[in-house]
């Protein structure tokens, strides 16, 4: 194991949880008007609960600086609230050279990210130097939730092992490039074939699965394809579900209930399977 795959596997054993909520704010949905307030009320609900908490520095970005701030006090409540949670910076940041370099430095030193989400349409230049830091996550986007991520990630090539999907050639790659082992991929609950086939081809990284919840991703599928044989090296990820639970002032309420929902069906699924926490 990595320092980051010591850290995912601490964070989920102390909570006993598979669960990472990501954090969208939109503020056309927040039943109150401040983003970090939003954010301090879902995190100091759910921290018990869940390992994992997943910002989308889209939706930070799209507010300006404001929201850039807002980003800035979240992670710090996190660190102070959730301390042993892990923090994925969900960027998708794709490019070479001293650009991935930069990119590296902002989202890990700058922003101080445990993990991140990279697209690495443009191969390994794109993967390498966000990998220099064995105790930093890199998730690669490798099979999407979306429909749209038939249109190319499903395309058959001919790889090292004849013919396959573009999507199971570039968990392959990923695999070959993990020298750390702190590479990990992004594959989607709402495509459980393929979830199925890149765990066959990646046994042993961890994965961040998107997909349940509003995108109606069958949840024991996800939990029994995409974790390991032993049942971790998974992040099951919700956001709409768990912190729009409610529009009312109860959110914080809704979105624990929710959050511990999720986790409690998550590991109903380990236990069937003799995989529960110890």
């Amino acid at each position: 194991m990595s320092g980051f795959t010591d850290r995912l596997a601490s964070a989920s054993q102390k909570t006993q949880s598979l669960v990472c909520v990501g954090l969208d704010p939109d503020p056309s949905r927040m039943p109150v008007a401040s983003v970090f307030e939003f954010n301090r009320a879902i995190v100091d609900a759910t921290a018990a609960l869940v390992c994992a908490y997943k910002p989308n520095l889209a939706f930070y970005e799209a507010m300006g600086l404001p929201g850039l701030q807002d980003l800035e006090r979240t992670v710090a409540h996190i660190r102070a609230t959730a301390p042993d949670a892990v923090i994925i910076g969900d960027a998708k940041r794709g490019d070479i050279g001293p650009s991935a370099q930069a990119y590296a430095k902002a989202l890990f030193e700058v922003w101080g990210f445990d993990a991140i989400t990279i697209n690495a349409w443009g191969g390994q230049d794109t993967v390498t130097p966000f990998l220099e830091d064995e105790s930093k996550g890199v998730f690669v986007w490798c099979r999407g939730s979306n429909p749209g991520s038939a249109d190319f990630q499903d395309v058959e090539i001919v790889g090292d092992g004849g013919n396959m999907p573009l999507y199971r050639n570039m968990a392959q790659a990923c695999r070959q490039w993990d020298t750390k082992g702190n590479l990990g991929l992004v594959v989607g609950a709402t495509v459980p074939e393929q979830l199925r086939e890149v765990r066959a081809a990646c046994p042993e990284m961890p994965f961040l699965i998107p997909g349940v919840g509003a995108q109606g991703g069958d949840l024991k599928a996800a939990v029994r394809l995409g974790s390991d044989a032993q049942g971790r090296a998974a992040l099951i990820n919700s956001s709409r579900g768990i912190i729009y639970a409610s529009g009312g002032d109860d959110f914080p309420q809704a979105a624990a209930r929710e959050a511990g929902k999720l986790r409690d069906d998550i590991n109903r699924v380990l236990e069937a399977d003799g995989k529960g926490w110890p």
